[in-house]
C-alpha cells in the first residue's frame, strides 16, 4: 500500500511538473475546457433535478386526451436488502369515460362550421376548399368525414317513386366527386346558378375507459364512435378569375381534343380561347444561368485561397528565417574569431550548408537560398555593400536588419568589436528564437482547441440528449 502511495505521488509529482512547463495560453485554454465541462455538468444536474416527473412519491401524471404514452425509469427501494432496483414503467394517456366522450363530440359537432368552412361562407353556400382535418389533438378525438350528394325530393318534377329513386341515384353519380375526403371542392365547372345539394357524415372517435360491465380489470384500448352527424350543405359554382376561367377551359379544350383524337399521329393543342390568342413553349430547365455566377465565385475563392496561400507562404519563410538567424550569427562569430573576413565567412556558411543539402542531411530553406544569392553576387563582383543592403531588404526582418547594419558600421568605421557585439546579437538571437519557437508552438496548440472543442459537444450532446429524452 505504501509503495502503491509513493507511486501515486511520483505520478502526480511528474504531471504538475509538465502543467509548469506547458505556455501559460495553453494551461489557460485547458483551464477554459475544464471550466466549460463543468458549467455544463452543473445546466444538466439542474435540469435533471428541476423536472420531477414523480409526484407526492408515488404518483405519475398522465398526458392529455389523446397524447402519447410516457415511458419513465423510477428507481424502486424496498424489494431487496441491496441497492434501489431500477424499473421502466409505461403509462398511458387520460381518456375519457363514455358519457364524457359523447359530451365532446357534441360540443365539437356544435362548433365544426367555424373550424372547416372558409371565412365568408357557410355550409349553405360553399365555394372554396373546406379544411376536413382527421384529428383534433387538443381533444383526442378522430374524425372520419364522407360526402353525400342528396337530390332534394321537393324540387323532384316527378311522381312515381322509381323515378325518384333513378333520379337520385343518378344525382349521386352525378356530383359524387365534387369533394374530395380532404375538403377539396372540384366546382369549377358547374353551371352558372347550379347549386348541388347533399350531406357531409362525420363520425368521431376516442379510446374511452373500458366499461365496468364488461367483467375485466385490465386497461384495454377501447375505441368509441359516434353516431354519424349529417350535416347539410349546398354546393354552387366558384367564382373565378378571368385567368382561372381562362385555364379552365384551356384544359378543357385540350382533354376534350385529346379524347378526340386519339387515332391520330399528334394532338393538336388550341390556338384561341374565348377570343384570347394562346402560344406555347416547352419549359426548360434555366438552372444553367447559375452556371457562370458559380464560375464567377469559383474563380473569386480560387483568387482569394492563392493570396491566403502566398500569405502563409511568406509567414512560413518568416519564421524558418527567425529560426535560423541564431545560427547564422554564432557561424559568423565563429569564422570572424578564427580570422575570416565577413565576405570569406558568408562564403564558407553557404558552402557548408550546401554540403549538408547534398548528403541530404538537412532540408533546403529560405537562409540558405539567401545566402547562395549572396555567394552568386560576390563573385559577380558586385559591391559588397550592395550585396548587404540588397540581403536586408529580400529578407525584411528586423534581426536581419540589424545584422547588416552591424556589418556595415563595420566596414564603413573599421570598428575593432565587431566579435564582441555579434556575441551580444547571439544571445538576443537565441532568446528571440525561444520566443519564436514558443510562439509557434502556441499557435499549434490554438489549431487544435477547435477538434478538441467540437469532440467535447459530442461528448456532451451523447451525456445530455438521453438524459433529456428521460425527462420529456
Amino acid at each position: 500500500m505504501e509503495k502503491l502511495k509513493k507511486g501515486i505521488e511520483k505520478r502526480l509529482k511528474g504531471l504538475r511538473q509538465k502543467l509548469r512547463s506547458t505556455p501559460p495560453k495553453i494551461r489557460k485554454e485547458m483551464r477554459l475546457c475544464i471550466l466549460a465541462s463543468l458549467l455544463l455538468s452543473l445546466l444538466a444536474f439542474l435540469s435533471s433535478s428541476g423536472s420531477t416527473v414523480l409526484q407526492d412519491g408515488f404518483r405519475l401524471p398522465r398526458s392529455h386526451y389523446g397524447g402519447p404514452k410516457q415511458h419513465i425509469s423510477l428507481e424502486v427501494s424496498g424489494l431487496s436488502k441491496d441497492d434501489a432496483v431500477p424499473l421502466d414503467i409505461t403509462v398511458s394517456p387520460k381518456r375519457y369515460t363514455k358519457e364524457e366522450a359523447n359530451a365532446v363530440f357534441q360540443e365539437i359537432y356544435e362548433k365544426i362550421e367555424e373550424l372547416v368552412v372558409p371565412e365568408g361562407e357557410s355550409f349553405a353556400n360553399l365555394q372554396h376548399d373546406l379544411t376536413l382535418m382527421t384529428k383534433l389533438p387538443d381533444e383526442g378525438v378522430q374524425l372520419s368525414w364522407d360526402f353525400y350528394p342528396e337530390l332534394d325530393q321537393e324540387s323532384s318534377t316527378t311522381d312515381s317513386e322509381e323515378e325518384r329513386r333513378t333520379a337520385a341515384q343518378e344525382y349521386v353519380r352525378s356530383y359524387r366527386h365534387l369533394m374530395d375526403s380532404d375538403g377539396t371542392l372540384h366546382n369549377e365547372a358547374l353551371p352558372a346558378g347550379t347549386v348541388v345539394t347533399g350531406c357531409l357524415s362525420l363520425i368521431m372517435s376516442t379510446d374511452i375507459v373500458p366499461e365496468e360491465d364488461e367483467g375485466t380489470t385490465r386497461y384495454l384500448k377501447t375505441q368509441y364512435h359516434s353516431s354519424p352527424y349529417r350535416i347539410p350543405v349546398n354546393i354552387v359554382p366558384r367564382t373565378l378569375s378571368r385567368y382561372e376561367s381562362l385555364l379552365l377551359q384551356l384544359q378543357n379544350a385540350i382533354t376534350s381534343q385529346d379524347e378526340g383524337s386519339l387515332g391520330e399521329n399528334t394532338l393538336s393543342l388550341p390556338t384561341e380561347i374565348d377570343g384570347q390568342p394562346i402560344s406555347y413553349r416547352e419549359h426548360r430547365d434555366r438552372s444553367y444561368l447559375w452556371l457562370p455566377l458559380l464560375g464567377v465565385i469559383a474563380a473569386m475563392a480560387i483568387y482569394m485561397r492563392q493570396g491566403q496561400l502566398k500569405r502563409e507562404e511568406q509567414k512560413k519563410r518568416a519564421n524558418l528565417l527567425l529560426l535560423d538567424y541564431s545560427e547564422l550569427v554564432s557561424k559568423l562569430m565563429v569564422y570572424i574569431g578564427a580570422g575570416l573576413t565577413i565576405r570569406n565567412a558568408l562564403e564558407t556558411i553557404s558552402r557548408h550548408f550546401d554540403a549538408l543539402l547534398e548528403r541530404g542531411i538537412q532540408e533546403d530553406r529560405p537562409l540558405y537560398q539567401e545566402l547562395r544569392t549572396m555567394v552568386l553576387q560576390f563573385q559577380r563582383n558586385i559591391p559588397e555593400s550592395e550585396i548587404y543592403l540588397s540581403f536586408g531588404r529580400r529578407v525584411n526582418l528586423k534581426p536581419y536588419t540589424k545584422l547588416v547594419s552591424l556589418i556595415e558600421q563595420n566596414r564603413q568605421n573599421g570598428s575593432k568589436n565587431l566579435r564582441s557585439m555579434l556575441e551580444l546579437e547571439m544571445e538576443d538571437a537565441f532568446e528571440e528564437r525561444k520566443t519564436t519557437a514558443r510562439r509557434l508552438g502556441e499557435e499549434a496548440g490554438t489549431k487544435l482547441l477547435l477538434p478538441l472543442f467540437l469532440m467535447l459537444g459530442i461528448v456532451m450532446v451523447i451525456v445530455i440528449v438521453p438524459a433529456m429524452s428521460a425527462l420529456g
